[in-house]
């Protein structure tokens, strides 16, 4: 127990220090990129998640199933991503990574007292914490023009920060249907700062218009998972061997508050000491405090299961981002879809002898909407998944895992900029179900 906090820690603090060093110029619009918030297990197919509960790993996205863990599960990630950009005219290459999540959940009883007490009871409750980026900001982008009165014309764009989410997790299930509630804090930090360089004029001189806007807020999703029970175990009439889960997720309008400082000012240049040359003002605003909302979305799942064999779903999204209202980050938004689907695929997950059957197979794909306008053109992001998961056992601990996941996908086609791209995704869930136990003998 103590190893799963001081891991949680040192991840979390990880969090707060790392920056992945990206370079996507479409973040520099609205709040940033969004971020995935499904683990490296959905990544692998699809990045289902509204219907997706599993004993052994977290789901973050729909918060009802923490009631289906019989352990306590520390999942943390790490990933990798490959960029290509192109214009018109250009193109070039990227590699950015940092890390991906770090969660901790248990469930509330553990599973050996259901042993020894020889009782089952037909409620169950889980509950857990996340911290995870929920937007990136990260651009470093330079055009040169040749202007017939100013000569030539150097325009630099830089920016950097995001935001992250702090859930609290909570889910009950009784019988075969399963409640749960996502509380959270979003807040984060990003700087832009544009600069013209007048590289012709005599003297030379630069306008430099620096942003920074930090934004904090309470957020909140509920969500519905029901079983519908195809089969049962033989020997236990209370054991599901097959079932189809629906599952729901649903949140309302954020209203996060942000505080923007700005400073436009225009100089001759920049001197050793940090300070500006012969630089004159043109526009200042400090501790300005303004409100950015965030749409309502659902999203709605369906996955048959048979169990530790064979896992299908799929899965479809709707957020209302043109009710999105930027403050010092305005934009043009549009309402967005996004759908998904997926396999999961185990040989034999008893195999002694043959360590390759226990290995989870995942393959999937989506498409999703961007919300983010454009010169008047959406953002649409299709992609392919593969992946696996490894199952490993740990001195004192149930099986654990060590999961990948493969994406390979494109998003902007027909845009000013497209951008395929190559992301990698490894998470680590570790597993005990020793949380909780009560001991009878000292």
């Amino acid at each position: 127990m103590r190893f799963l906090i001081a891991s949680l820690l040192l991840l979390t603090a990880g969090f707060l220090y790392a920056q992945p060093k990206q370079n996507s110029p479409y973040s520099k619009f609205g709040i940033g990129d969004p971020v995935n918030q499904y683990f490296a297990n959905q990544a692998a197919w699809g990045g289902q998640s509204a219907a997706f509960h599993d004993m052994y790993h977290l789901n973050i996205v729909n918060p009802a199933s923490f009631a289906y863990l019989r352990t306590t599960t520390l999942e943390t990630g790490l990933f990798a991503k490959y960029s290509h950009l192109t214009t018109a005219n250009s193109s070039k290459d990227n590699w950015s990574g940092n890390l991906a999540y770090a969660a901790l959940g248990f469930t509330l009883r553990s599973p050996i007292n259901e042993v020894l007490d020889k009782t089952k009871s037909p409620w169950q409750f889980g509950m857990g914490i996340a911290l995870t980026p929920y937007s990136l900001v990260g651009y470093n982008v330079q055009t040169i023009d040749t202007l017939t009165d100013l000569g030539v014309v150097v325009n630099s764009f830089e920016g950097s920060g995001g935001t992250y989410r702090l859930n609290w997790s909570t889910g009950a299930k009784y019988k075969n249907t399963a409640f749960g509630v996502n509380l959270g804090w979003t807040f984060g930090k990003s700087q832009y700062e544009n600069t013209t360089t007048f590289a012709d004029s005599l003297p030379t001189f630069f306008d430099n218009r620096r942003e920074d806007v930090s934004l904090n807020g309470f957020v909140w999703n509920l969500g519905v998972q029901h079983d519908f029970v195809l089969r049962t175990a033989e020997t236990d009439k209370t054991i599901p061997t097959r079932w189809v889960t629906v599952g729901v997720t649903g949140e309302g309008k954020h209203n996060l508050k942000s505080i923007y400082d700005q400073l436009f000012i225009r100089s001759r240049g920049l001197l050793s000491n940090g300070t500006y040359d012969d630089a004159d003002t043109l526009a200042s605003a400090l501790d300005v405090r303004q409100t950015i909302t965030l749409p309502a979305a659902f999203s709605l799942g369906v996955q048959y299961v048979n169990a530790n064999k064979l896992k299908i779903g799929a899965e479809f999204g709707y957020a209302g981002w043109s009710a999105y209202r930027g403050g010092a980050r305005p934009g043009t938004y549009r309402n967005a879809v996004s759908v998904s689907g997926g396999v999961e695929y185990t040989p034999d997950f008893a195999s002694y002898n043959n360590y390759g059957k226990r290995i989870r197979l995942r393959l999937g794909g989506y498409f999703k909407q961007d919300p983010r306008v454009i010169d008047g053109k959406g953002l649409d992001d299709l992609g392919l998944t593969f992946g696996f998961g490894l199952p490993i056992t740990l001195p004192r601990q149930q099986t654990s895992f060590v999961n990948a996941a493969f994406e390979l996908g494109k998003i902007g086609a027909g845009t000013p900029i497209e951008e395929t791209y190559f992301r990698v995704t490894v998470g680590f869930t570790m597993n005990d179900n020793t949380w909780f136990y009560k001991r009878r003998f000292e």
